[in-house]
């Protein structure tokens, strides 16, 4: 007698990115890639793929960055994991489920990459309305988690801003997060008591703060 085996569905794994890049100039910005194919051909959405059989889910991650934005893992600064979506009707080629990261990119906006697609940057609240799936949402989990671990996460704060930044460029990240300037007082203190930062003023930096003072000056202690 053969027994009979119960063939049991499983859902497909999505791996979708949402990259993020934050400069003093430019602020905090967030990229989408036009889709090349079907469901929602031509439409800007998140750098996604499908998860191979046998594939770990950050090289997913880098493979959906490199081959839908055209970001080498050379750009890459920071890459984390943020969470998982669901839902029956998120994907209409069949249930799926999305493992989501955030991958802070080390990249001029400005630029296009000059192999592969392109990404689009824009500021999040700029951001094409709609997107397709629920990347919406998880655009807004990527900013979420960036809120909640900003400073508390060295090696996150330290990709946003970089290995050396001021005082500025403190206050234009935390704005752009929070939606509010921080207090100057509080943002200085949360500074000096850092024990991740050190003060590194250069005085002959030819950037000038208000008096003709250079601005405050921080880096990272290894």
């Amino acid at each position: 007698m053969t027994a009979e085996v119960a063939t049991r569905e499983q859902p497909l794994i999505a791996i979708d990115v949402v990259p993020m890049s934050f400069s003093g100039s430019g602020g905090l910005l967030v990229a989408t890639a036009r889709r090349p194919y079907d469901p929602y051909a031509g439409q800007e959405a998140l750098p996604g793929v499908l998860l191979h059989p046998a594939e770990r889910l950050t090289d997913g991650a880098r493979r959906a960055l490199r081959t839908k934005a055209g970001l080498g893992p050379e750009t890459v600064r920071h890459l984390a994991q943020i969470g998982a979506f669901d839902g029956p009707e998120r994907d209409p080629r069949d249930a799926a489920i999305s493992i989501a990261f955030v991958a802070v990119v080390d990249t001029d906006p400005g630029e296009t990459p000059s192999t592969g697609p392109s990404a689009v940057w824009r500021v999040p609240a700029q951001a094409e309305p709609g997107l397709p799936f629920d990347h919406d949402r998880i655009i807004d989990a990527a900013l979420d988690h960036a809120r909640t671990r900003l400073w508390r996460d060295h090696a996150l704060t330290r990709a946003l801003l970089g290995g050396r930044f001021t005082t500025a460029d403190a206050a234009r990240l935390q704005t752009a997060l929070f939606g509010v300037a921080p207090d100057p007082g509080n943002l200085n203190r949360a500074l000096r008591t850092n024990p991740a930062l050190r003060r590194a003023d250069d005085a002959t930096s030819p950037a000038r703060g208000r008096g003709g003072r250079p601005p405050v000056t921080w880096t990272w202690l290894d």
